[in-house]
């Protein structure tokens, strides 16, 4: 049986999803969690595309027939390798000819289809739409070195609803936002694990956000959420520089040196080849707690200079003594239960 579902019912219908668009539309981005199993490999659909511009849609179509129906056989045997369910949700870009053909091939043989209304494009228009319901954001801000990540999952533990931009973005943010982490995803993809992060929270109740610039390394936050966190209210969390310090050291002191003054390469403009050779040198002398009392220098004046963009100069300031985030996410909800 064959059935069209409109992405909402689509996306929290339980099972195997398929994606059988091209490879490189895959590549660039598709729904979390999906497998790919192309009807149209990247040639074969560049070959389509301009039988279509040439002879028209028919021609293109009678194309496609052909270059797919000879490979029914291999579809099947490789879904069969994924998973031995005989239900399968699957969509293509637009909720045509391929999701068709795809459940056209599966349906005889005993498989019940669900295809997406739509296809990707609907999907992508949904999660626009859903990133943009959530408006009652409090931005969590402060310095560098305050773990604001580590309080941000603390809170999650304690059941406030959060949305971890550097984690999704494979990227903390600065020059050595990079250090042991994982490939980026591509833009595109970016919003779609925001959309998974956000689509089984409430619009309506607090949503945590770290303050970030609009770009995190490579990748930028949507339209739809940025305007939403510029808005947003917020809470500044203040700790003595020492301490400070002492989390940076602790937290990028494991990597190699050769990483670290690499990462401080990448910002000598703006530090000065003067202060750019020293720090390579105390880094590689091993003299962290000197690195990073100067780079928190240049680092603390480019979040002063961002303050006004992000609205941070709003946020209420939150003194703190320590680094703790179990404690410090327990002392932060207490003072805003005390305030409402």
């Amino acid at each position: 049986m064959i059935t069209q579902l409109n992405c909402k019912d689509f996306i929290h219908h339980p099972g195997i999803c398929l994606d059988v668009r091209s490879p490189m539309e895959f590549i660039e981005s598709a729904i979390t969690n999906a497998h790919n199993i192309p009807l149209l490999n990247d040639e074969n659909r560049k070959a389509v595309g301009i039988c279509y511009k040439q002879k028209g849609q028919d021609a293109a179509i009678t194309l496609g027939y052909q270059l797919i129906n000879p490979i029914k056989q291999q579809l099947i045997d490789q879904l069969i390798t994924i998973t031995a369910e005989k239900e399968i949700k699957l969509y293509c870009a637009r909720g045509g000819l391929r999701s068709q053909k795809m459940a056209e091939f599966l349906d005889p043989i005993g498989y019940n289809v669900l295809v997406l209304k739509g296809g990707y494009k609907a999907y992508r228009n949904y999660a626009i739409k859903h990133i943009a319901r959530f408006k009652n954001i409090c931005i969590l801000s402060g310095y560098t070195g305050c773990d604001k990540t580590g309080i941000l999952e603390q809170l999650r533990l304690r059941g406030e609803q959060v949305l971890n931009l550097e984690a999704l973005a494979n990227h903390k943010g600065s020059a050595f936002g990079g250090l042991g982490e994982n490939e980026q995803p591509r833009n595109t993809q970016f919003r779609n694990l925001i959309f998974e992060s956000l689509r089984k929270y409430d619009p309506e109740k607090r949503l945590w956000i770290e303050s970030e610039s609009i770009t995190i390394g490579r990748v930028s936050i949507p339209d739809e959420l940025w305007i939403n966190m510029l808005e947003a209210n917020g809470i500044e969390i203040v700790l003595p520089i020492e301490k400070r310090i002492d989390f940076i050291v602790k937290s990028y002191g494991k990597f190699d040196k050769e990483l670290l003054i690499a990462s401080i390469q990448k910002i000598s403009k703006r530090l000065g080849g003067q202060d750019t050779k020293a720090l390579c040198e105390k880094t590689e002398n091993n003299e962290l707690h000197e690195v990073v009392e100067r780079l928190l220098k240049y680092y603390d004046k480019a979040y002063e200079s961002g303050r006004k963009k992000r609205n941070c100069q709003n946020y209420v300031k939150f003194n703190l003594e320590n680094i703790d985030a179990v404690e410090n996410s327990r002392l932060l909800l207490q003072h805003l239960q005390n305030i409402n």
